[in-house]
């Protein structure tokens, strides 16, 4: 169940800076790179990532509801056969392991019904948390690094809500 935050949140503040720093004692333990290539690879065994899906084509929901009026049989992926279809990009950063992940995008504000966009439902981005490493120079050691576990909300696929009024 989606909360009113995860609701109301946007895309964009999933890759804000609200990253949080290390955890633990005030002095920050640091690393080399050869301990941080390590790390780095003993996190991917643990935290296997999965294939990145980059089905990007920056599509809008006119686009998507014309494929769906011409070629309804045509579309196997739920992104593309949902009442709330959404298209992946990449989203990189070097400074977190992997250093790439697969973020969904809604395509339509409403929600096709009767291959129509109604607006009386919304389109809402669907999260799952997922861990990632992070690092950042050592403040006493610009040879070194800060390396720590973080928890991320990763925008998976859309979903149709009613929509939340306030009174």
């Amino acid at each position: 169940m989606l909360t009113a935050a995860m609701e109301a949140a946007s895309l964009g503040s999933f890759l804000g800076p609200a990253a949080r720093e290390p955890l633990g004692p005030r002095r920050p333990r640091c690393v080399t790179e050869a301990q941080l290539r390590s790390r780095e690879d003993r996190f991917l065994k643990k935290y296997a990532a999965t294939e990145l899906s980059t089905q990007s084509s920056n599509r809008t929901c006119a686009q998507v509801l014309e494929e769906m009026r011409q070629k309804p049989q045509r579309f196997k992926e739920k992104s593309r056969r949902s009442l709330s279809p959404w298209e992946y990009s990449v989203h990189r950063d070097a400074d977190r392991v992997p250093a790439e992940i697969s973020m969904a995008r809604c395509l339509c504000d409403g929600c096709i019904i009767n291959l129509r966009e109604v607006s009386s439902y919304n389109s809402v981005l669907v999260c799952a948390q997922t861990t990632v490493l992070r690092r950042k120079p050592c403040p006493s050691d610009p040879n070194k690094f800060v390396v720590w576990k973080e928890l991320m909300a990763v925008p998976v696929g859309c979903t149709c809500v009613r929509p939340n009024y306030s009174q």
